[in-house]
């Protein structure tokens, strides 16, 4: 344990980021604001080209907890390998530089793991607007469990039935789980990809009721621009995800059925609202992809077995109603602020 005089364990907050220079200044005081000060900083600036390097370089100068690297643009998941090689924490915790996060929250998860020997705590968050002026708790605070100690088994199962996201923002992890794990280069959506490994790899997985993050909703965010890698990367993921939890975890082929039809009708759906950033034939090609694994997995899930969302989400999509679920699906993301 790399621990101060205070014998608190070195917490590495990693923060990769690309041309986010008016939201910058706020993320970064968050994390040096906190109540917890053992923290190292590790700001991955993955080529950006906006004046945001800049701002890195001067909060370096100011606070010596943090370490600013320049990197050549390759991507969020490589700048997040970049920033996990060099993160010497005996925890992680991730932010999206768009965002920002509660004074006491480093505090609130650290005491929280150590005092229930969790290796993963977990909290809520809230939903804040893109100019900050309305914050208010998110929609999936309904759904999040009451404060409790999971096994990993346990917390996979609320994880793949919506309970609680799979954010890596969303919790702070113990450095070792990370062990072996790389995120997968050229891709996003990369939180699907690795936090079910670090769910299964923990002793413990702590959940926390109180929202410490504030998550800023924005229409030239990743997501809100409906990037063609957002449904390409999900459509790489899925399969992964499904096969693995298929093999390890039987009992719940009903719930990682549901789940991977989810994931892969909002695949589809995402693909309609960004065609633009497709070509015809790339288009066709991904939708006919996609549109096979879900048949797949219907099939081997169950008509009857599918929630009442999916059930509804995949009839629409065969009966090529996607304006009705874009309409629908652009009403729900509108409430989210």
């Amino acid at each position: 344990m790399t621990a101060n005089a205070n014998n608190e364990p070195l917490v590495s907050v990693i923060i990769p980021l690309y041309n986010v220079r008016p939201y910058l200044d706020k993320c970064i005081a968050s994390a040096v604001n906190q109540t917890y000060r053992n923290l190292e900083i590790l700001l991955i600036d993955d080529g950006s080209t906006d004046g945001s390097a800049q701002i890195c370089d001067t909060w370096a100068q100011r606070d010596a907890r943090i370490t600013v690297f320049h990197t050549t643009n390759g991507g969020i998941a490589t700048a997040r390998n970049y920033g996990l090689d060099h993160a010497t924490g005996d925890f992680i915790y991730w932010m999206d530089s768009d965002d920002w996060i509660d004074d006491d929250l480093i505090a609130t998860a650290v005491a929280t793991s150590l005092d229930t020997d969790s290796d993963i705590v977990c909290f809520e968050y809230n939903s804040v607007s893109a100019d900050a002026s309305v914050v208010r708790v998110s929609d999936d605070a309904a759904k999040f469990p009451s404060e409790r100690r999971c096994t990993p088994e346990q917390a996979l199962e609320l994880m793949w039935t919506d309970q609680v996201q799979n954010f890596l923002w969303a919790f702070i992890a113990k450095r070792s789980l990370y062990n072996g794990l790389r995120f997968g280069d050229g891709l996003v959506m990369e939180d699907m990809g690795i936090t079910y490994r670090l769910y299964e790899a923990a002793n413990a997985i702590y959940y926390l009721p109180k929202p410490l993050y504030y998550y800023r909703v924005r229409k030239t965010s990743l997501l809100g621009e409906k990037s063609a890698l957002m449904p390409r990367s999900t459509l790489h993921f899925v399969p992964i995800v499904t096969d693995y939890a298929l093999t390890r975890y039987p009992r719940l082929k009903t719930i990682v059925l549901n789940w991977a039809v989810r994931y892969l009708s909002g695949a589809v759906i995402w693909s309609y609202q960004g065609r633009r950033n497709f070509t015809a034939e790339e288009y066709r090609q991904f939708n006919r992809q996609a549109k096979q694994l879900l048949d797949t997995y219907i099939r081997a899930c169950g008509i009857t077995n599918l929630t009442k969302t999916n059930l509804i989400k995949t009839v629409m999509i065969r009966m090529h109603c996607m304006w009705l679920v874009d309409a629908i699906s652009r009403r729900r993301s509108e409430r989210k602020v």
